[in-house]
């Protein structure tokens, strides 16, 4: 696995058919392996300490697909 978040990175993966993910889905992946207690606080901590932008529709959207709302 490598993590790269800049667009010319994304546009060569494709190229390669290579898989992409961003940190949401990183997020996601590591609630499911028990890793993160709560999305809900990775993604408050992304936005308060890294201003992060996350929308608030895949806020939403997120916590609903993973039933932590």
């Amino acid at each position: 696995m490598l993590l790269l978040d800049e667009a010319e990175a994304r546009r060569v993966a494709g190229l390669y058919d290579l898989p992409v993910t961003g940190i949401i889905g990183l997020l996601i992946q590591a609630k499911r392996e028990g890793l993160v207690a709560s999305l809900a606080e990775e993604m408050n901590r992304l936005r308060e300490q890294g201003n992060f932008r996350i929308h608030d529709a895949l806020y939403r959207r997120v916590l609903e697909m993973e039933k932590e709302e």
